[in-house]
């Protein structure tokens, strides 16, 4: 903490804009509360739409006279009902608030004070209704293994209109994405690279591993519907290979856009962004009838080479950016639902000769090359809607791959392909007691070929056994406790096998020292067996037999609490990741080399969520070691990354009944001397960035959505501090785009 305060001490900029942005989000919500009015007990004539239930109540106090405010976070993330006609304002609100979970309480002064709890002759009965956005995509939110859990919902998605990865992870400080661009992207969560994750898309497990320079999962959010993360600690059914947590990704389905009653429907979106004269359009069509559901999306983005912060244009940044999304399904009424989906996101433009930086300056290659980037994803999925008792099945049946060619100068093409699957039970025994039981597997492949060498395939094969129990044993105390047992079978491209088996293990518990009060804390120890190499180094003179390569396993731990006080609140987490034989091969040192790293660190958060608006400030501070010394990012690729201490802010105030939404938010990292491996790595410099939004949805024009946004104000030129190769002196970083603003329209129909 004495780093963070002198860093801070001396950036007055961020010092500033921190306060500004906190206090005048405090100061719009304490007006709000200050006058609280007389209780209308007449008939009203409201009209308020299907909305966030934020802006709906907001609505309701201008309409009825009543003053409203939110008890916790627990309306920000909800969509309200509708309400039109002439009736009380209890009627009304009761309307609004219908099957949310939500209860209200009329205050002594006349106002209204929404919470997640029932009052009644002053005692609070708890209900176990989980009463988050995060309920309507994960069955389990709430349990003790979600205590440390970072959702992304549909309304945060829709704040944050995400283009790319560091887009959609914005206002998270524990969550970094290295690359500027989509196609070089890499997400770390608490220091640790995703290929330590068990990554999902709709279930289906994510496998890509071609090339360092590259990014592993090429994803559009524009696809997304929600995103959830694991960090550290992931429960037994998060997958295989769950080794420092999970992310799992949902896309969106037709009961996501359509209301109810609604039957057919579809989007279409237009932004344009100055810096680089980026132009998108996505058109999205979906109806369904009779239990049958069908969705087409389609997104195309083309712009050219932009310019950072110095003003200096970044060679082969354009944009090349296309994705598709398709969803057939079918849902009985009986609960039975069936569904198909195929997505795919591509990238065909020129990068440079090592996409993921601008230049090595002790080096002469070519300036840039044909980067052509494919992944697709196709999924099956089964589930058992509204299942409540002991019979709650779900199977998921996927298979993904991942290309990436570079024609010159070698014609290197690399695929990597996952087909996996599991069947699961969850035996629901009551709201807060079940346990999930299942058995999933997975067949990984990474293949190389060039035009001088033959196609070389290393392959991952395992079968895994799991169950996790999810118990509230007491009152106010919810554990959860998995186990995992698999066995895979990994095989070099000299046709050499190993065959390991693993336990792994995890126990989770979160206890409500009080009704505003939780303390949370996780520990799992992690079979990860042995991780498929990187394609674009395999060697054809590798020995695997006379290798000794081991299969990897982590040990993690966190703890820490949060507390939530009348829409204020504050939360913290220490964390831990020890991972032993990290498989790290090379090209001339064989296929064999294994690492011990570490990361380790702590997070800090606090906000103030009000009825029509909201602010958030996080802090985290993450350490990366291998073999028990600091590190860089050639050292650590696949591994971590050195993030140090990182700041990121977000706030958003709904001008009453206009229409108008303003925002911004501040991503800002300190100076890390924590740097170590080669001799050229030096010191990183801090940096801080501003972005601001103001967005309209006019009375009228209910369907239509514009969005003007100011990104990078200052203009500062920075790389990401997860970006690869930041902290050498022989290499130009790539940069991420300088100042530019945006405007973007969306019209549903």
């Amino acid at each position: 903490m004495k780093g963070f305060k002198s860093n801070l001490r001396n950036n007055n900029l961020l010092r500033v804009a921190m306060l500004s942005l906190v206090l005048s989000g405090g100061i719009a919500g304490y007006q709000q509360q200050a006058h609280a009015q007389t209780v209308v007990s007449e008939e009203v004539d409201f009209n308020i739409p299907s909305q966030n239930l934020s802006a709906s109540l907001a609505e309701f106090g201008i309409q009825s006279g009543v003053q409203v405010s939110a008890h916790g976070d627990v309306v920000r993330n909800l969509k309200g009902n509708a309400v039109k006609g002439k009736m009380s304002p209890q009627d009304a609100l009761n309307q609004i608030i219908s099957g949310l979970g939500l209860y209200f309480e009329t205050q002594s002064d006349g106002s209204i004070l929404i919470s997640s709890v029932e009052v009644s002759t002053g005692e609070e009965a708890l209900d176990p209704i989980m009463v988050s956005e995060a309920a309507e995509f994960d069955d389990h939110a709430g349990a003790a293994d979600r205590g440390d859990s970072k959702y992304i919902t549909s309304t945060d998605l829709a704040r944050r209109t995400p283009s790319d990865s560091k887009d959609l992870f914005a206002g998270e400080a524990s969550i970094s994405v290295g690359g500027a661009q989509t196609s070089t992207q890499k997400v770390y969560i608490r220091g640790v690279e995703e290929h330590n994750l068990a990554v999902t898309i709709d279930g289906a497990r994510q496998n890509n591993k071609n090339f360092h320079h590259t990014g592993n999962n090429l994803l559009d959010p524009s696809l997304l519907k929600a995103v959830r993360v694991d960090p550290t600690v992931a429960p037994a059914d998060a997958g295989p290979g769950a080794l420092a947590g999970g992310i799992t990704y949902e896309t969106i389905d037709v009961g996501d856009v359509l209301d109810e009653g609604e039957n057919v429907g579809g989007f279409t979106t237009v932004s344009f962004e100055t810096n680089g004269d980026i132009f998108t359009n996505s058109n999205a069509a979906y109806g369904r009838i009779d239990g049958f559901e069908i969705l087409g999306f389609v997104k195309g983005a083309k712009g050219d080479d932009y310019d950072d912060g110095s003003g200096d244009t970044q060679l082969a940044s354009g944009t090349d950016l296309y994705s598709f999304l398709g969803k057939v399904a079918y849902e009985a009424e009986n609960g039975h639902r069936f569904e198909v989906s195929g997505e795919k996101v591509k990238d065909h433009e020129n990068r440079p000769y090592r996409a993921n930086i601008t230049n090595l300056t002790n080096r002469n290659t070519d300036e840039q090359r044909a980067y052509n980037l494919d992944r697709s994803n196709y999924v099956f999925n089964y589930s058992f809607e509204g299942a409540s008792g002991l019979f709650d099945p779900k199977a998921t049946l996927g298979y993904g791959v991942a290309n990436v060619d570079v024609p010159d100068p070698f014609g290197s093409d690399g695929t990597t392909t996952s087909l996996s699957g599991k069947i699961e039970n969850d035996f629901n025994f009551d709201s807060e007691n079940k346990i999930t039981a299942g058995i999933d597997f997975y067949q990984d492949e990474n293949e190389y070929k060039d035009s001088s060498t033959a196609a070389m395939t290393e392959k991952a094969d395992n079968i895994g056994v799991y169950a996790q129990a999810r118990i509230s044993p007491i009152e106010d105390l919810r554990v959860s406790v998995g186990f995992r047992g698999d066995r895979q079978i990994f095989e070099g491209h000299d046709g050499t096998d190993f065959t390991n088996d693993g336990l792994s293990g995890n126990a989770s518990l979160a206890y409500d020292v009080h009704e505003t009060t939780t303390l949370k804390a996780g520990y799992s120890n992690i079979f990860g067996g042995i991780s498929i190499a990187e394609g674009y180094i395999y060697n054809p003179a590798w020995d695997y037999n006379a290798a000794e390569v081991k299969p990897t396993r982590s040990e993690n731990f966190s703890v820490g609490f949060e507390t939530n006080i009348d829409g204020f609140t504050f939360d913290t987490s220490i964390f831990r990741s020890d991972f032993k034989n990290a498989r790290d091969a090379s090209y001339n040192g064989g296929p064999a080399t294994n690492v011990d790293f570490r990361t380790d660190g702590y997070e800090i958060g606090f906000g103030y969520n009000w009825v029509s608006g909201f602010t958030r400030v996080s802090y985290s501070d993450t350490e990366i070691r291998v073999d028990g010394q600091f590190t860089d990012t050639d050292t650590s690729q696949y591994l971590g990354s050195p993030i140090g201490r990182i700041i990121a802010i977000e706030a958003e105030q709904n001008i009453g009944q206009t229409g108008v939404a303003v925002g911004g938010s501040i991503d800002a990292a300190l100076s890390n001397s924590e740097i170590g491996g080669f001799s050229q790595a030096e010191s990183l410099d801090g940096y801080t960035v501003f972005n601001l939004y103001t967005e309209y949805k006019p009375e009228d024009y209910e369907f239509l959505t514009l969005r003007l946004e100011a990104n990078n104000i200052t203009d500062r030129k920075y790389a990401d501090r997860a970006t690869y190769g930041s902290e050498f002196t022989n290499v130009e970083p790539k940069n991420e785009p300088g100042r530019s603003f945006m405007v973007y329209a969306k019209a549903e129909f």
